[in-house]
């Protein structure tokens, strides 16, 4: 097994984000160690939230999560597999979410736009988020130029 790695940065202006992009032949225990390597570099730059199920705290990394809200006084987050309570306020775990990625699309909620299916534009004034996972929620009122401004400076960041 040959384990000299070739490796080449691209600068390209119209990437948003970062890509890594292994080319290999096979998959070898380096390649796994390269991705290993990768993944725990990127994930240790993102801040983790804790987050509460039940008595059991963890520790959820913001790809995982689809939206955080506040329902009963309280701040919910929810992810694919469930919904887990946070203990801070929804102003400080948004402060810990990348701009890039969520949007607050009311006083009481912020979405991921990567966990976001579709919007529903049918009824007059209103955006319907739908997520992934099939639920959904609305957009406020208020928020409604916000995020058609935000759909359009990420859709005109992918055409460029």
């Amino acid at each position: 097994m040959n384990e000299n790695v070739k490796i080449r940065l691209e600068l390209d202006p119209s990437c948003i984000e970062p890509e890594v992009i292994i080319r290999t032949d096979q998959k070898n225990d380096l390649i796994e160690k390269i991705v290993h390597a990768i993944e725990q570099c990127a994930e240790n730059d993102i801040p983790a939230i804790p987050a509460y199920h039940g008595d059991t705290m963890v520790l959820l990394i913001p790809r995982v999560i689809s939206r955080v809200y506040t329902e009963n006084r309280k701040v919910l987050i929810r992810t694919e597999d469930a919904v887990y309570e946070a203990r801070k306020s929804l102003r400080d775990v948004e402060s810990l979410l990348t701009a890039a990625y969520f949007v607050r699309i009311s006083r009481f909620e912020i979405v991921n736009l990567r966990k976001i299916s579709g919007f529903d534009f049918s009824s007059a004034g209103t955006i319907r988020v739908i997520f992934q996972d099939g639920s959904d929620t609305y957009v406020a009122r208020r928020y409604i130029q916000t995020i058609q401004q935000t759909l359009k400076s990420s859709l005109a960041g992918k055409e460029e």
